[in-house]
């Protein structure tokens, strides 16, 4: 069995398996290999994760790592580096188990695609690689000029988390405090505070809050976010409607769109509405919408997680939050 563990780029134990592969590098390609010391240069921010496959008996088999690349490769890509297996371990699958854990790693991290630089003298990576669904792309990086060189690169799915809530709960504050603490974790990442992409008067025609012109315009902002790099959006919005899970992933062509609500108990709600705002014309139409839509969320259960926002700061929510749903 063989198990996986986070390290640092200074790990004797990975640095060992590099010097290994360097020298089968060496052997395919007869010269070295013009980034052996990115480790030693890389800064440390721009480390995704470093992985060490171990066999049942505390040897290290594997290794692969992932960095934010340096290169002109695209805003958001992540490159993969130093993938390898001991020849003993081969032949079982250890490969694709590396990859898949640093695509994970990617798409936590917000990165929107991987990209990866291999050889012509690497038959086993290069058929590994385009069985994994990666396709091939422009040269880039220290080879990009070498016909022996094959680069690869693979796109990600934008990942949403959209915080719903009644008037009051919290949903915008909660959702800028999750803003905040992935971009603390170095994720790439931005938040929409959706009712401002409907704020419109008159109300346009067709759905009830202007739900109709708010899809539309993130439809539109979703490509700009993307090209920009921009992996994981956070987004703060009342979700009533059983479509708009199908809406949010058409608009950001992905499936990964997770509902998370807030709660806070009425009173708590009808307080921080008069905190809000001076005018007594909203706090009487604020309370009665708060209540009527706190039961029309109870009632659609639409939401993956729902987390109690009572007398507790955004940031305490935000963790918890995120923790429910595995982000």
């Amino acid at each position: 069995m063989v198990t996986f563990h986070s390290v640092g780029l200074d790990d004797p134990r990975a640095t060992a398996l590099w010097a290994e592969q360097q020298a089968e590098l060496f052997a395919r390609y007869g010269e070295p290999d013009a980034d052996a010391d990115f480790a030693l240069t890389m800064p440390p921010d721009a480390l995704v994760t470093s992985l060490l496959a171990v066999d049942e008996g505390g040897s290290p088999v594997g290794t692969g790592l992932l960095r934010w690349s340096p290169f002109d490769s695209g805003a958001g890509s992540a490159e993969v580096k130093r993938l390898y297996v001991r020849p003993d371990a081969r032949g079982k699958g250890l490969s694709r188990v590396i990859m898949a854990g640093l695509e994970e790693a990617a798409a936590r991290a917000g990165a929107v695609s991987i990209v990866l630089e291999t050889g012509v003298e690497q038959p086993e990576a290069l058929g590994l690689y385009t069985a994994l669904g990666y396709e091939r792309i422009q040269p880039y990086g220290e080879y990009m000029d070498d016909p022996r060189s094959v680069c690869f690169g693979k796109e990600l799915p934008t990942r949403v988390l959209v915080v719903n809530g009644s008037i009051g709960a919290g949903k915008t504050k909660t959702a800028g405090a999750a803003f905040d603490v992935l971009a603390e974790r170095g994720v790439r990442c931005a938040m929409i505070d959706g009712d401002y992409l409907c704020q419109a008067s008159p109300n346009a025609p067709g759905a009830a809050f202007n739900q109709g012109l708010y899809f539309q315009n993130l439809a539109a902002v979703a490509p700009v976010y993307r090209s920009a790099g921009y992996g994981v959006m956070v987004i703060a919005r009342v979700v009533e409607d059983p479509e708009d899970r199908g809406r949010y992933g058409e608009a950001f062509d992905t499936t990964d769109v997770v509902f998370a609500r807030v709660t806070a108990p009425e009173e708590e709600r009808k307080a921080r509405i008069v905190h809000r705002d001076l005018d007594p014309a909203w706090h009487e139409w604020g309370h009665a919408r708060t209540v009527e839509l706190h039961a029309v969320l109870e009632e659609v259960q639409l939401d993956d997680v729902v987390v109690n926002n009572a007398g507790r700061s955004p940031k305490e929510t935000a963790e918890e939050l995120l923790s429910l749903v595995g982000w």
